[in-house]
């Protein structure tokens, strides 16, 4: 029950009740206008030409008025309020608002007073109908500019997800050129730790390379010292043969071929030998 009359309420503010309160309105006009130029056409016409022709004529007098008060921006609002008099003065006649003989006060005064309301209401009623066709208008632009933002929202949002999506994508990717960098580092670690041990072992390498060729030199000098040594005791030993071998000689006789101990017995017998 309380969305009814909430519907009814909202139904107050809206386009259509405007618009039946204007269609009665203008309806009303047109046959108070017609009935009046009727009256005022040539007996000479038909009775069905004069009310035709009333009828246009009423129809394009309050089409008129109407365009004129919807499109005030474009004409002086002059117009719109000398139309209101008009208004007023019709439907003045139509109630013979000014034939004051035969009528009591009331009835002149209700004239004069429904005049002016119904003058009052097509007045109102054509800015009404006017100010909320443009406000249904800015509603519906507004709504229209809403959805339009709503879809831009939603791209932007799928762009933002999408984006979202490339930078999860890319910190993997990151994270697993980070672990790769990683196990490269510790590799090139372990590869370092091995070069300074092949580095230190290329030391040790070089220092014995370098002792053995110390000992190298040592024993190189050693053997030319043992050669020269060599050498030497050759010489002494050549020395010593020779010394022997003319030692001998002396004491040994060609033509006997004895040998004797002694340079003296030898003397003596190469004087008996002879």
């Amino acid at each position: 029950m309380t969305k009814l009359y909430e519907k009814a309420a909202d139904s107050l503010f809206s386009l259509p009740p405007i618009l039946i309160g204007f269609f009665a309105i203008f309806g009303y006009l047109i046959f108070e206008s017609q009935a009046l130029i009727s009256g005022l056409l040539p007996a000479e016409m038909g009775d069905l030409s004069r009310e035709v022709a009333a009828g246009f004529l009423a129809v394009a007098i309050h089409l008129m008025i109407l365009l004129t008060a919807t499109n005030s921006k474009l004409v002086s609002h002059a117009f719109t309020i000398f139309y209101a008099f008009c208004s007023y003065g019709i439907t003045a006649l139509f109630f013979d608002a000014f034939e004051f003989t035969g009528k009591s006060n009331r009835a002149i005064f209700s004239a004069h007073l429904f005049s002016i309301l119904i003058a009052s209401i097509n007045y109102l009623v054509v800015y009404l109908l006017v100010g909320k066709y443009y406000e249904v208008k800015d509603n519906r632009s507004a709504v229209e500019k809403l959805q339009e933002a709503n879809e831009l929202l939603s791209q932007r949002e799928e762009t933002i997800r999408l984006l979202n999506e490339t930078l999860t994508k890319t910190e993997r990717q990151l994270t697993s050129f980070q672990q790769e960098a990683t196990k490269s580092n510790e590799a090139v670690t372990k590869l370092n730790e091995e070069l300074q041990k092949v580095n230190q072992e290329l030391t040790k390498s070089k220092e014995a390379a370098t002792t053995y060729y110390q000992e190298c030199s040592e024993a190189n000098e050693q053997k030319q010292s043992l050669e020269q040594k060599l050498l030497q005791a050759q010489r002494i030993l050549k020395d010593q043969k020779d010394k022997i071998f003319r030692a001998y000689e002396k004491l040994y006789c060609p033509h006997c071929e004895s040998t004797f101990t002694n340079v003296n017995a030898h003397n003596v017998h190469k004087r008996i030998c002879k």
